[in-house]
């Protein structure tokens, strides 16, 4: 590692590091925690969570979001008995998961050196400049904690992190749990013992449970098992450094699947939801769209700076320590890869969210890149511009959001009259969420039908922005009055005493 330091200074610039990501890294992931209103899949969390019993969460969850177990919904019910369901309240769960997250990325980052570090002894010449190989072990060592404290730092302050973190989703969760799992499978390789297996095979099948395109990172895990049976049969003396065969990590990958054995009943209504068009939202990928992918994920400025590190610090790790560099590249690379594939093959389904944990290998060769560089002044450079630019990226997201659903479904509830209903088409838990607490209970929210039955129907209706055009024409034919329009959700009604037409816009 390079630097003047010696290894009590690396282990102080370690810890200032990490304690600034842990810092920053939560402001981040609090600020203006409710300023925004809910997204559409943060409802339909909300309406699994809040359900009136744990069996009632189960129910609710199978019906709305099935083919996995609902670990995060049964967290998060017990979290809004506790600190209600606002905005704020329900995403503080996510942030809590994304903040304690910036340490397991440290963890890992460790694990990934300290790997790399038993695969290759220093070399003679480095062994000459040296007081000793004791002294220069410690101080290779000191320096693996900065880079791992600057890996945190770059995930801290990350799009990608922060963004998740922010959402009332299970994602941050989910990337919890593979970093985790990843964790384990470090340790497993480095020093084998049946607690690392156990945490392997524990991690892996959580992660799966929460949510299923986790998969994909033990897809990636399993093609770098293949790897290093064919590397391992060629390095036999590296036993002693290597406690671990491959083929014992493949079989608590194995384990792990046995485990989730009784929950795969559940994917055959994920195959449904297809069928269903419950992904129709999501567009056919371009042929570049797997690096657009990435380049949404961190933002358009940010991006070049960290493809550059990336790159310097896969090269940098690839000389030295091929192993740990090939786990981290299919890390990177096979999960779009497959998404891609899949959005052709079966229906679309490459999105960033998707891809959440192919973020972290990414900032890791980025921190290598970043230590890389031949001078201290070129790496404090770096350092600053990669948290300035991800910074800057983020607090865009930061502002205040507006009131379009409040607004719309207390004006909506307001006209509905002594028949307490208010219709919809598109965005039902939205429309339920935002109906004001007090008259919640009171207040149906009825899906507004196109069957001619018109006596049955709500007297006002909200059309959201999702709405095809061809769906809302025939929405508006029977509810021809136009309320309000709260920016793109409108509130329409019946003609009724009382009730104008509002002014075209």
């Amino acid at each position: 590692m390079k630097g003047n330091f010696g290894p009590g200074g690396w282990r102080r610039q370690a810890g200032a590091v990490l304690l600034l990501a842990g810092a920053v890294g939560t402001i981040l992931r609090f600020f203006r925690l409710g300023a925004r209103e809910l997204s559409i899949d943060e409802s339909l969390s909300w309406a699994e969570s809040s359900a009136p019993s744990v069996t009632a969460v189960l129910r609710v969850q199978h019906q709305l979001d099935s083919g996995k177990f609902p670990i995060y919904e049964l967290a998060q019910y017990e979290w809004m008995r506790v600190f209600g369901e606002s905005e704020a309240a329900m995403r503080a769960l996510p942030a809590l998961i994304g903040s304690l997250s910036i340490g397991l990325v440290f963890i890992l980052a460790v694990e990934v050196l300290l790997a790399a570090s038993g695969s290759a002894e220093p070399s003679p010449a480095s062994l000459r400049s040296a007081a000793s190989p004791v002294k220069e072990r410690a101080s290779y060592e000191s320096g693996i904690y900065m880079v791992s404290a600057l890996c945190a730092l770059i995930f801290a302050v990350g799009l990608p992190s922060v963004e998740i973190a922010r959402q009332a989703r299970m994602y941050s969760m989910m990337q919890a749990w593979i970093l985790a799992q990843v964790i384990f499978l470090f340790r497993a390789r480095r020093l084998g013992g049946r607690a690392n297996y156990a945490g392997l095979t524990i991690f892996s099948a959580i992660a799966v449970a929460t949510n299923f395109t986790a998969v994909l990172v033990m897809a990636a895990e399993a093609v770098w098992l293949i790897y290093l049976l064919i590397a391992d049969a060629d390095a036999r003396s590296d036993a002693g450094v290597r406690s671990a065969a491959p083929w014992l990590m493949g079989l608590a990958l194995v384990a792990a699947i046995v485990l989730l054995l009784p929950f795969f009943a559940g994917l055959r209504y994920g195959v449904e939801g297809v069928k269903r068009g419950d992904y129709d939202w999501i567009k056919p990928p371009g042929p570049w769209e797997p690096l657009a992918t990435f380049e949404s994920g961190l933002g358009s400025w940010p991006f070049p700076l960290f493809a550059l590190l990336a790159i310097a610090g896969g090269i940098q790790l690839w000389r030295s320590h091929r192993t740990e560099a090939v786990l981290l590249i299919l890390w990177i690379v096979l999960p779009p890869i497959v998404l891609f594939a899949g959005s052709y093959l079966v229906t679309p389904m490459l999105v960033t969210r998707y891809l959440i944990s192919s973020f972290v290998p990414l900032f890791i060769l980025t921190a290598i890149g970043i230590e890389s560089l031949p001078s201290r002044n070129y790496r404090a450079a770096a350092i600053i511009a990669i948290v300035s630019l991800s910074i800057l990226r983020v607090s865009s997201d930061l502002g205040p959001g507006d009131n379009r659903w409040r607004d719309a479904c207390s004006t909506a509830v307001s006209i509905a009259g002594s028949d307490r209903r208010v219709g919809f088409y598109n965005e039902r838990y939205l429309v339920s969420y935002y109906i004001p607490a007090a008259q919640r209970d009171s207040v149906q929210v009825v899906r507004v039908p196109f069957d001619g039955t018109g006596s049955e129907a709500p007297r006002v209706a909200i059309i959201s922005p999702t709405v095809a055009s061809a769906q809302a024409a025939e929405i508006r034919r029977e509810y021809p009055v136009v309320v309000a329009r709260f920016k793109n959700v409108t509130v329409v009604s019946r003609p009724g005493p009382g009730v104008q037409n509002a002014p075209a816009s």
